[in-house]
């Protein structure tokens, strides 16, 4: 996904075409201010170099972030920041007037391509603790709405990074509305508690986690909140020492090694289902395909694929927790499902 930049400009600030113009009178070159932030941070961005192709301007940002472009005629540009570590950004900027702006750079290692940005939670009982089904929960900006599911659960994905103002209402209780903020690449979970009568409730439960929207559409994380299986994440992946697919695998419960003595090629083993408790071959699933069916028979992990195209990891060491889509002949001595980035 491509650095958004903000340029949120003020009247004085308008995007438009056309050139600068040659010979300028003193009463047509105006001062633009602008602030550059980093755009996963939000915190101003020093020593940021800023060039305005066609004024023969150019400044730096301070430690605050701000620059300021003296003296440039009224006119259409292209607007360059560069700084170490980050991406550089090339804008098309029109001058009208003086005024101010707020812009953006992206990390170099940083890439919310493939991730969630919005706002995921459970509404309450503020009594009893049990879900809400069917309540309301509007967003102001953008303008939607959602109802909770059978579990209290809502979301709303693709929102700008900030603070959006949230509003949950249910007959028979009092409204609330609270101020929750999203980071870029980031969902935030948030736990919301409702009560039939006007008293002071306890401020919503907020964390922040890194989804990606491929593992979100194949119901990965909801998998994963039931508590069956161990799961490994792109986040998680990136932690993990060595560089093989099967060495995703080391220290997890129930997972086992057997190598190849003539190639030397390792192979994951599980410890099987219900009675049995000598180690055997996983099925294993990649995006929904069966890839190998277990048994004696041991998948290729590491001729399989890459690492680095791996998103996520779902291991079923037993066959009691397998997930009834996985489950069938073949799965009893547990199930692997491997899910590729998007």
């Amino acid at each position: 996904m491509r650095a958004v930049a903000l340029l949120m400009s003020l009247s004085a600030l308008a995007w438009g075409t056309g050139s600068a113009a040659q010979e300028v009178r003193d009463e047509d070159l105006v001062t633009v201010k602008g602030t550059v932030i980093d755009v996963v941070t939000g915190q101003p961005l020093p020593g940021v170099l800023v060039v305005v192709e066609g004024a023969g301007v150019q400044a730096e940002s301070d430690d605050a972030g701000q620059f300021t472009l003296a003296r440039i005629p009224v006119g259409a540009y292209k607007l360059e920041l560069s700084r170490d570590g980050y991406r550089t950004s090339l804008h098309q900027f029109a001058v009208l007037n003086s005024g101010e702006f707020v812009t953006s750079m992206e990390p170099m290692d940083h890439s919310a391509e493939g991730l969630l940005t919005g706002i995921a939670g459970v509404v309450t009982d503020g009594v009893d603790g049990r879900p809400m089904v069917g309540a309301t929960v509007w967003t102001a900006d953008p303008s939607r709405w959602t109802r909770t599911d059978g579990r209290g659960r809502f979301s709303f994905t693709e929102l700008d990074p900030g603070l959006h103002i949230l509003q949950f209402s249910f007959l028979g209780y009092v409204t609330r509305a609270d101020s929750i903020r999203v980071e870029y690449g980031r969902l935030t979970n948030a736990r919301v508690s409702l009560s039939a009568d006007p008293i002071q409730l306890d401020p919503i439960e907020v964390s922040v986690e890194r989804r990606e929207i491929a593992l979100q559409d194949a119901g990965f994380y909801e998998r994963k909140a039931m508590g069956f299986g161990k799961f490994v994440d792109r986040e998680d992946i990136q932690k993990r020492a060595g560089g093989t697919l099967t060495d995703l695998f080391t220290g997890i419960p129930g997972v086992r090694f057997a190598q190849d003595p003539e190639t030397g090629r390792r192979y994951v083993m599980l410890s099987g289902g219900v009675g049995n408790f000598q180690d055997c071959f996983p099925r294993v699933m990649l995006d929904d395909n069966m890839v190998a069916p277990g048994g004696d028979q041991p998948a290729q992990l590491d001729v399989l694929l890459s690492r680095s195209a791996v998103a996520g990891v779902e291991v079923y060491t037993r066959s009691a927790g397998v997930p009834v889509r996985y489950s069938g002949l073949g799965s009893s001595c547990g199930v692997i499902v491997i899910w590729t980035r998007r």
